[in-house]
């Protein structure tokens, strides 16, 4: 740090390598790290799906895709017996259809803008963080570590974002 001359008095200036430290104390602080094997979140829940990995046709089944099947049933767009954790045909052409009608790019892909859409739709009705989808409710857990959490199986079990979990896609 320096001193310098500004306004009529002296003021200290701070150099970017002086707080770098402190920057990156500030962001460890603020929650925990994002494990990318689990749907996670911190902070505000609007930006807590943004980061996720992108979904697309081809992508492995994973509880992530089931969450996103789980959110298109939640706002009408698929039946529940449509939630399988596979991007399929059927997903692909929901998604388009559901970011047609939310005003965003039409192209089946589910990423920060398809993503944050949705997630500006969680809310806290505690216990649950709930996804206040269009015909119904989605309930979730915002779990230790940040980890998104559901009821499956008589168990709360993180998603996963890399494997297939959840008892009604292991059917």
């Amino acid at each position: 740090m320096r001193p310098v001359r500004r306004g009529g008095g002296w003021r200290t200036a701070v150099t970017a390598a002086a707080l770098t430290p402190l920057f990156a104390a500030m962001c460890a602080a603020s929650g925990p790290p994002a494990d990318p094997a689990y749907v996670t979140g911190s902070g505000a829940l609007a930006d807590d799906w943004q980061n996720q990995r992108w979904l697309r046709a081809g992508v492995p089944p994973s509880d992530l895709v089931g969450l996103w099947q789980s959110v298109l049933w939640a706002d009408g767009y698929l039946p529940k017996s449509a939630i399988t954790c596979a991007y399929d045909t059927e997903t692909g052409g929901a998604t388009r259809t559901w970011q047609g009608n939310h005003d965003l790019s039409a192209d089946g892909i589910v990423g920060p803008a398809s993503f944050g859409f949705a997630g500006r739709r969680l809310a806290q009705a505690p216990p649950w963080t709930v996804y206040r989808g269009e015909k119904y409710d989605l309930p979730l857990r915002r779990g230790r570590g940040g980890i998104y959490e559901v009821y499956d199986a008589g168990r709360f079990h993180g998603l996963r974002s890399d494997a297939v979990t959840l008892a009604v896609c292991r059917r």
